[in-house]
């Protein structure tokens, strides 16, 4: 009887266990797996696991047949790598939407347009990560119905390719990649050199592969007129040295894990200087995905979607807003903010009843339809 008892109280804790278990985001891990990106495997493989297990109880009409996956591009077969990229071009091709914007030529550069309008507002802010999820949904159907593309919109783990940018799947400048670094241009300004970083390895026009030859029309904002019609090269400045102290895998896991709410969570994406846990962070990895590529116009605020690696980037933005928010979904709904970027001008707190309005890219939505990955406009989740 004695150990029928113990029996039933194992069962009994175990029990107890689940129904209280802690967030993986919350759990104890090494600093070797935090650095190796062991922990951040383990957070993505569970959130993953949580949003299927949330399909499979969802009546949104997103369902375990017809999610999308979006994946790491290492991991996508060449042919669907050059499926995409051709998929882009496609876009470059397609007429602008915004006829009375000198600078737009395609559809691809309405994107720009659209991001130039939000920026003030949606970085910073309540919106930072509803606006570029919609902004990244929009980009994929743009593709979908333009080009008849089939895929999803890769991501790119930075933290994969911090060692040696020039050498990433993503930058090689084969028929696989997304194109070269720029030339290199010895003796540049560098004004990353006021976060401690080095200099970049290129900062001119894309040596070889994919978007070589891209000209890219509108920008940059500090041209007289911004939407007006500049054509140029893409330049790059691909830059390890900003990758290993910004958006390394460890830098990656730590925003995961620290963001003990979306606000401090957003911060921490950010490196929102008025939050002292961000604070330390420099650019963060967002600032630290974009200026790993850096250039014109990568490395514009307001124009960077006229980089091709924007999407990318953002897409691995939007994965750590999906894989924290699936760490624990319940307590994960929210937002926090105001409407402004750093609350200037003053502004009041958005609310998830606050709207969106991509108009005539996409139609009006409220925030509170952009918040998960598997309802709402939406049905893709995160590999």
């Amino acid at each position: 009887m004695k150990s029928l008892g113990n029996s039933v109280l194992l069962a009994a804790s175990l029990l107890l266990c689940q129904a209280i278990a802690v967030p993986l985001s919350t759990q104890e891990i090494s600093q070797a797996d935090i650095d190796s990106g062991k922990a951040l495997s383990d957070y993505s493989q569970a959130a993953f696991d949580n949003a299927m297990t949330r399909l499979g109880k969802s009546d949104s009409g997103c369902t375990k047949d017809n999610v999308k996956v979006r994946k790491e591009w290492r991991k996508i077969p060449g042919e669907e790598r050059t499926a995409y990229r051709k998929a882009v071009e496609c876009l470059m091709q397609k007429p602008s939407v915004f006829p009375n914007v000198e600078g737009a030529k395609s559809s691809f550069d309405d994107f720009a347009v659209l991001h130039v309008a939000f920026t003030p507002y949606v970085h910073n802010s309540a919106t930072f990560l509803t606006f570029h999820r919609y902004f990244l949904r929009t980009y994929e159907q743009r593709l979908e119905d333009q080009c008849g593309y089939t895929g999803t919109i890769p991501y790119w783990e930075w933290g994969l390719d911090c060692d040696d940018i020039d050498k990433s799947p993503l930058w090689d400048g084969s028929e696989t990649s997304l194109g070269s670094n720029g030339e290199y241009i010895a003796n540049k300004p560098n004004p990353m050199s006021m976060f401690g970083a080095k200099a970049g390895t290129g900062g001119g026009c894309i040596k070889s592969g994919p978007f070589s030859n891209y000209t890219v029309n509108l920008g940059p904002i500090g041209a007289a007129k911004p939407l007006g019609y500049n054509p140029r090269c893409i330049k790059r400045d691909l830059n390890s040295d900003i990758c290993a102290k910004w958006a390394s895998l460890g830098n990656t896991t730590l925003t995961i894990r620290d963001g003990t709410d979306v606000e401090i969570f957003q911060a921490l994406l950010q490196g929102d200087f008025r939050y002292k846990q961000a604070s330390r962070l420099g650019m963060a990895v967002h600032g630290g995905g974009h200026f790993t590529i850096g250039g014109d116009p990568g490395g514009d605020f307001y124009f960077s979607p006229l980089e091709p690696g924007f999407y990318l980037h953002h897409g691995q933005i939007d994965r750590l807003y999906f894989v924290w928010q699936n760490l624990d979904w319940e307590k994960r709904q929210g937002i926090a903010g105001t409407g402004t970027m750093m609350n200037m001008p003053a502004s009041r707190n958005v609310t998830l009843d606050d709207t969106l309005d991509f108009s005539p890219m996409n139609p009006k939505r409220e925030i509170q339809e952009l918040i998960d990955t598997i309802s709402g406009p939406f049905c893709y989740v995160y590999e």
